[in-house]
């Protein structure tokens, strides 16, 4: 450690080893299997060779990519213990979270013993499991009970938030459900801590008005806000001040430290001239940034914050200087120590140039000499700075950006460091010897007063969406802000901005695109050309409250900036109308009149038209057929050179039908009638239509197990190629003059280890 930090003067080797082992740990993780990650190796292997600073930035690079593997043997793809999966097997469980407020609770869980077999807490791994128990389920508690268990896996789309790799960064490896009886057992002595230390800090703030936001700040658990109140904090760009990281880190670190210097100074203790009193003050603020840390249950970005606070003491302290930006290097480094995998994690990103940018700023000279003054330059500079440099990353992550956030956070910043954390922390501290309940209500109301005036800001000023396709695109955009604004060749800024136009302009625009998204047992299909769309399907809806259209079909209209002028439901049942609440809450009522003039519930109307370039046809076979399925909407997509059906839940019956009637069934793209039913794709109707490619909508592992082998064999038996939404995820066609592409969210939006 003294020769690593020995480097601190003149520290080229220290920065090369660890720029070289971020580097590594990048590579390894985003591109690994990959030609990327050859050429880069070969890259920085050439270079060393003839660059002797460079031998460090290898062993570092070599060290990064031992890190990703050794982390993802250890933690996500061994296990000391045999995991028998689809069948019932004895497990000891520890509750991390809770996800549902009654039985059958679901819940985050540690499966810490398996069939006999002790694994380890920090490589034990997690679960999200259906809880069946007639006992209060609490946070900590340890359970034994049987389970079964399957590998984590959900539905997986283009331009939606990614399950799979959220759970992944938990290192949530499974999932599932209890089965028979679940014997709860004593909690540990540190969750029981916690759990403590939470039912106190919700005992002390009951009856507030703000209990959510209090409770949040001084616990790191979120589960007591609304979604109402998470929508209004993400639109004025506060959702950062709940989310324990730098900000409260640092808060609690300096009330420690002044806190200690004061205690100190008014004991008057006598000490020797030799003692360097600053390092006392400092441990005991790091001290109790730890134990804000541990009450938080080491929530990732409070863990991260801890980790660069610690790095940048230690550097500071055996350097006798700030090295500011050495700190948030090797910080970095010690992150991707303890876990690579936190690249993909959004916050990870946000953490560490927030940082760079803060360091950035304070560290520009001012000639103002007033005090308070040259601090409120200096926090709007820092403010200003923060909303320009998080910039980028907010509109590629979250599709948007706070428009007023700059100026709230002004105003709400100074408010959270200054009083409300430093009055929260005295509260509950004097609450264990005094009643000052009284008082913190008078408090909660004039703050209650103030959270209202913000949130009484016009929807229009709080949040826009702006959205960036793609990573180049973001790349583009911090190129062009690092060379304008800190190259001495600024006019080159310009360079980003024209590569991006001419990729755009080389890159080949498709004539109409067709999305076939993963939403399990169920159909959801979308249909666009020239930024409008019509959309077929609304897909299922789970538990009679979750569905698909928010998460995907809106969030994939936002992405592609589309106008829906038309939306068909084929027929009635769950699997396909499941989301017809939610579409309308979206706002999109209006789209029916199209092809259900008289009512959703009727079949839709039988009509051709044009659609831009595109000739539209509908039709229902037998619109008084007892058969819900069979009263299905059939809708055709041509154009001169290619065409699509979709076809609902038809049966053999009404395909005869079809083809008996001579109607024009002939189509490029078929999306295959009742998700792969042997129900239908009769061999009459599969020669009517003559297909090139079969998409089959339908669940992974599902209770029907759609396609039906026979259907499969059927359509392998005429040679077509057939995909299924199970197996690829989100399948999505552009079509072209004179071919068309296909794009598998499986495989686009997957890495090696997924």
């Amino acid at each position: 450690m003294d020769r690593f930090f020995s480097h601190l003067k003149q520290p080229f080797t220290s920065i090369w080893l660890c720029s070289g082992f971020v580097l590594g740990c990048f590579i390894t993780v985003y591109t690994l299997n990959t030609a990327a990650f050859y050429i880069m190796s070969f890259a920085v292997i050439l270079a060393s060779l003839y660059f002797k600073p460079f031998l460090s930035v290898l062993s570092g690079f070599i060290c990064g990519i031992f890190i990703v593997i050794f982390h993802y043997l250890i933690f996500y793809s061994a296990s000391l213990c045999q995991i028998v999966i689809d069948k019932p097997i004895d497990a000891h469980l520890q509750i991390i979270s809770i996800h549902s407020v009654a039985s059958p609770y679901y819940a985050k869980v540690r499966l810490i013993n398996v069939q006999g077999c002790s694994l380890p807490r920090f490589i034990a791994p997690l679960a999200m499991l259906s809880i069946t128990t007639e006992k209060q389920l609490d946070v900590g508690s340890l359970l034994t009970s049987q389970v079964k268990l399957k590998a984590f896996r959900t539905v997986k789309n283009f331009d939606s938030f990614n399950r799979e790799r959220f759970a992944f960064t938990e290192r949530i490896i499974y999932k599932g459900r209890t089965v028979g009886k679940t014997h709860h057992l004593s909690s540990t002595s540190s969750a029981a801590i916690r759990s403590h230390y939470q039912s106190y800090i919700s005992d002390i703030t009951a009856g507030t008005k703000l209990q959510w936001m209090y409770y949040a700040l001084l616990t790191g658990d979120r589960s007591k806000i609304s979604s109402v109140d998470k929508t209004h904090l993400r639109e004025l760009g506060l959702s950062h001040l709940l989310a324990i990281s730098g900000l409260h880190i640092g808060l609690i670190f300096t009330l420690g430290f002044y806190t200690s210097k004061w205690v100190f100074m008014c004991t008057q203790v006598a000490i020797k001239q030799s003692m360097q009193l600053s390092k006392l003050f400092v441990v005991f603020g790091f001290c109790c940034a730890f134990l804000y840390v541990y009450l938080s249950d080491f929530v990732v970005s409070a863990t991260r914050a801890l980790v660069m606070l610690g790095c940048y003491l230690i550097i500071y302290l055996l350097a006798k200087n700030p090295l500011q930006w050495r700190s948030i290097l090797f910080a970095l480094s010690v992150v991707l120590v303890m876990n690579p995998f936190s690249l993909l994690n959004p916050g990870f990103y946000f953490s560490f140039t927030a940082v760079a940018i803060i360091f950035l700023v304070i560290n520009q000279p001012l000639t103002i000499k007033n005090g308070l003054i040259k601090h409120s330059v200096q926090l709007f500079m820092i403010q200003g700075a923060l909303f320009v440099g998080l910039l980028p990353l907010s509109l590629y992550f979250f599709d948007g950006v706070s428009v007023i956030g700059l100026l709230v956070n002004l105003i709400a910043v100074p408010l959270i460091s200054l009083v409300v954390m430093p009055l929260l922390v005295m509260y509950s501290l004097l609450s264990m010897i005094v009643d000052t309940s009284y008082v913190f209500k008078l408090f909660d109301a004039v703050f209650y007063s103030s959270f209202e005036f913000i949130i009484s800001t016009p929807h229009d000023w709080r949040w826009v969406d702006v959205r960036i396709n793609g990573f180049k695109s973001l790349l583009y955009l911090y190129c062009t802000l690092l060379i304008g604004l800190f190259s001495p060749f600024k006019r080159f800024s310009i360079i980003p901005s024209f590569i991006f136009i001419i990729d755009w302009l080389l890159t080949p625009k498709p004539l109409f695109q067709l999305d076939l998204f993963d939403v399990g047992h169920g159909l959801m299909a979308m249909v666009s050309t020239n930024n409008k769309a019509i959309v077929y399907d609304l897909g299922p809806q789970y538990f009679a409250r979750y569905d698909y259209v928010n998460s995907v079909l809106v969030a994939n209209i936002r992405q592609q900036n589309l106008e829906v002028v038309a939306t068909i439901i084929s027929h009635q049942d769950n699997d396909h109308a499941g989301g017809l609440t939610s579409w309308k809450q979206a706002g999109y009522t209006a789209t029916f009149e199209k092809f259900h003039p008289s009512g959703i519930k009727l079949p839709c109307l039988s009509q051709h038209f044009k659609f831009e370039n595109l000739n539209i046809t509908s039709l229902t076979a037998d619109s008084n057929h007892d058969n819900n399925n069979d009263r299905s909407c059939i809708l055709k997509i041509s154009n001169p050179q290619h065409s699509v059906l979709l076809t609902g839940d038809i049966s053999k019956f009404i395909e005869q039908q079809l083809v008996s009637q001579e109607v024009d069934l002939n189509a490029t793209i078929l999306i295959s009638p009742h998700h792969g039913s042997n129900t239908s794709s009769s061999g009459l109707f599969i020669d009517a239509v003559n297909p090139e490619i079969v998409l089959h909508s339908s669940a992974y592992q599902g209770q029907w197990s759609f396609p039906h082998s026979d259907v499969v064999k059927r359509y392998n038996d005429r040679d077509i190629p057939q995909y299924t939404t199970a197996e690829y995820g989100h399948i999505r066609i552009k079509f072209y003059p004179q071919s068309y592409r296909l794009e598998f969210a499986r495989e686009q939006e997957s890495y090696w280890f997924e």
